[in-house]
């Protein structure tokens, strides 16, 4: 058979696209708005369904093209080695090309192609690389047209049909993956959310004990904070009273320490005064060791004079008498003489004891001063112990003041968490 010319082939091609048997046979309302929203009509259809032979002998190379082309991206690469082979993929892909130019839109057709959109959202091949593969395809149905048809303005009406069954299958396609997206997050999401419900649950529970224990723990801490403050303010009244009374006693031993140093100084004039005393009697037995010298000479004296007198004879009566008189005085001096060095040896004897018991309470009053400078140094030292403890007492007692405010907001925050945790599973 002769073959026609080209303008001749495309005469009687769009002639013959009029008589083509086309069907648009959909009720779902997505599908016929995309139909309108596109302008696609049945003599689309018709055009589809003529050019069917043209693209039907050339669709073997434009498959193997299309997924050569698939093939370079790496990502898409990994997904056509895990999931199938070129070959296979290019026959199915033949047989969906096709079918655009079969004429038909009905549920099958559109049931085909949420097939495909469900598949590449499962292969994670996804919208951006799909619609741009699409571009190597609709380069190769242009260029069929334009090998088949010579008029210009035919040519492009075709290529708007083309167009136009090329838009419609994307859309198709993109929308069952949306659905199914759509679809796997709200399952993820009741998923996630039954999770979320069944854990708020299990805090919900939680926390209703803790709320419990924490009562019960809030209230034996209270408790506990009560008596640790009772006993920091009893610490604090013991450490006053123990400074008061230490006050109290450094007061008293400054007064002793005054008398005690009184008492020294009496001591060291009772020194002095017992050393004069000493020296007194040591003068005093002096004396009497010189009258008793001038009473025995007066005594030997009244004897030779009393020999004298009697040698004297009746002349010397007289003077017997006197010398007699004196003699016995003598004597008299004497034993008073005697007796006053006893008394004096006595008081000597005495007034040494006393310098001795001097010297003692002496070296016991300084050891005293010294032990009263090391006692006020110890009463200093309580007072300041008493201070700190009375400080600390306060510090102790601030702290658990806070520490019961902090744990009543604990308590607090607990029960508003359980409220809260409540109000959430309800609204689940």
């Amino acid at each position: 058979m002769q073959l026609l010319n080209r303008r001749e082939k495309v005469t009687s091609w769009l002639e013959k696209a009029k008589s083509e048997e086309v069907l648009i046979d959909t009720l779902d309302s997505k599908v016929l708005e995309k139909i309108e929203m596109l302008d696609i009509k049945e003599f689309d259809l018709q055009i589809m369904k003529v050019m069917r032979p043209f693209v039907e002998k050339d669709i073997e190379r434009m498959a193997n093209e299309f997924y050569n082309s698939f093939y370079k991206i790496e990502p898409l690469k990994k997904i056509i080695d895990k999931y199938s082979t070129i070959e296979k993929l290019s026959k199915t892909l033949a047989v969906h090309v096709l079918d655009l130019f079969s004429g038909v839109i009905d549920e099958a057709f559109i049931k085909r192609r949420f097939q495909v959109g469900i598949m590449h959202y499962r292969i994670a091949l996804t919208p951006p690389y799909y619609m741009g593969t699409f571009q190597n395809l609709l380069s190769n149905l242009i260029s069929i047209v334009l090998e088949n048809v010579a008029d210009k303005n035919e040519a492009d009406r075709v290529i708007r049909s083309i167009n136009k069954m090329i838009s419609f299958e994307q859309q198709v396609v993109l929308e069952a993956y949306d659905e199914e997206y759509e679809k796997t997050l709200k399952r993820e999401y009741e998923i996630g959310r039954e999770d979320l419900r069944t854990a708020i649950l299990h805090v919900s529970s939680q926390l209703t004990q803790l709320s419990e224990h924490s009562e019960e723990a809030v209230r034996s801490l209270l408790d506990q904070f009560k008596i640790v403050r009772e006993n920091a303010q009893k610490r604090d009244t013991v450490s006053r009273n123990a400074k008061q009374h230490a006050s109290e006693g450094q007061k008293q031993l400054e007064q002793l320490f005054v008398q005690v140093m009184a008492a020294s100084q009496s001591v060291k004039e009772m020194g002095k005064m017992v050393g004069e005393l000493e020296t007194s009697s040591q003068q005093i037995g002096q004396v009497t060791l010189l009258v008793k010298e001038i009473s025995e000479q007066t005594h030997i004296l009244a004897i030779n004079s009393a020999i004298e007198a009697a040698r004297a004879g009746e002349y010397g009566k007289g003077f017997t008498v006197v010398a007699q008189e004196i003699q016995k005085l003598a004597e008299e001096t004497n034993k008073a003489m005697v007796q006053i060095s006893e008394l004096i040896h006595k008081s000597t004897t005495v007034t040494g004891d006393v310098v001795t018991s001097l010297d003692k309470t002496t070296s016991i009053i300084q050891k005293s001063m010294q032990e009263s400078k090391h006692t006020g140094e110890k009463f200093e030292s309580i007072i300041e112990s008493a201070d700190q403890s009375s400080n600390l007492s306060s510090v102790t007692e601030h702290s658990i003041n806070e520490l019961a405010a902090i744990t009543e907001q604990i308590s607090t925050g607990v029960e508003t968490l359980v409220v809260s945790a409540d109000q959430l599973k309800s609204q689940l």
